[in-house]
């Protein structure tokens, strides 16, 4: 059968493009008709921009054009295959598919029964948690610590809820779009900071009676934000780097990490693996049932729904318009 996904053939192009896929899965597969998918602000924006740092090295196999992109999408099982339990032919799934009108999925593993309560274009705002839930993984976060996480974009936003429901004091969101640190507490986040209008490293140190944050992510991936949050976390803290960071930073070693016990954790998402303990549940179904909860806010993040046909506009208005633009959904059934 055809079907219909994006590529970027080159920098700053989004294109559709058909190809095709078998119409019957075959033992262990599922066919997924998909309904939407969410835009990644981190990995595809560096794509679609050719920033990824991988661009430059030649045996870096991912970051090359053309790129198929997207990784987090709902659909309707249409068809089901041998040997797949716990999902039949009509169960709305979510899944790691691309931006495609249809999925072909290898493995039940792949795809995931939405439970009851998770609203349909909430679905695949999961693959974002999931790389949030990273920082917290990584983290030695206990009851009663300050949290404070920089950057209030998707991932940010996501990190922030996630150590509240972790067991955190306080969280603090530190920004310098307003529209983001509104959003922000909306979600629940106890205290935002506009770091253009203040100095966030006084300002938590203020916040903690002068002994800094016990865990302190840097969610936003640029490099001149590591400094400060490394100042910004307290004795034997944790600073965690779970925004992509792409390019360097000067740290003083003596003062910001030496003397202080300060801990620096590099928290890629496929870091996540490392830090699974025995009797720790997959986090798909962990993060799934949170949204089926309410516990997990998704709504105030959702700003955009656009057909698949305008994707070139979602992908440039999370780029040029931050203030609008955060959690942009791709209709998938409008080509």
């Amino acid at each position: 059968m055809k079907i219909k996904q994006l590529v970027f053939p080159k920098k700053m192009t989004v294109d559709v493009e058909e190809t095709d896929i078998p119409d019957t899965p075959g033992p262990g597969e599922i066919l997924v008709e998909n309904l939407y998918s969410l835009i990644s602000p981190g990995t595809e924006l560096a794509m679609f921009t050719e920033t990824h740092i991988g661009f430059p090295i030649p045996d870096f196999a991912y970051a090359k054009f053309p790129f198929r992109p997207g990784y987090a999408a709902v659909g309707r099982a249409v068809l089901v295959g041998d040997g797949v339990e716990g999902i039949s032919e009509g169960d709305t799934v979510f899944t790691r598919g691309k931006h495609a009108s249809h999925t072909l999925l290898a493995s039940n593993r792949a795809a995931y029964k939405l439970p009851e309560g998770v609203a349909v274009e909430h679905a695949p705002f999961a693959s974002l948690v999931q790389i949030a839930l990273t920082s917290v993984r990584l983290s030695n976060i206990r009851l009663g610590h300050t949290v404070a996480v920089f950057g209030q974009g998707m991932i940010g936003n996501f990190a922030a809820q996630l150590m509240r429901i972790a067991g955190a004091r306080q969280v603090i969101g530190i920004d310098t779009v307003p529209q983001r640190l509104t959003i922000s507490e909306q979600c629940g986040i106890d205290i935002q900071i506009n770091a253009e209008q203040e100095d966030a490293v006084e300002r938590i140190q203020a916040l903690t009676s002068g002994k800094g944050a016990q865990i302190v992510v840097e969610a936003t991936g640029n490099p001149q934000v590591v400094p400060p949050a490394i100042q910004s976390a307290a004795q034997m803290g944790q600073v965690i780097l779970l925004g992509s960071p792409r390019g360097t930073a000067e740290i003083d070693l003596y003062f910001d990490l030496h003397r202080t016990g300060v801990s620096l954790i590099g928290a890629h998402g496929g870091r996540q693996a490392d830090a699974v303990q025995y009797g720790d549940p997959d986090p798909y179904e962990l993060l799934l049932e949170l949204l089926a909860q309410g516990r997990v806010q998704i709504a105030p993040i959702h700003t955009h729904t656009l057909p698949a046909s305008e994707a070139n506009r979602g992908f440039r208005g999370l780029l040029d318009e931050k203030e609008a633009y955060l959690g942009v959904l791709l209709d998938l059934t409008k080509w």
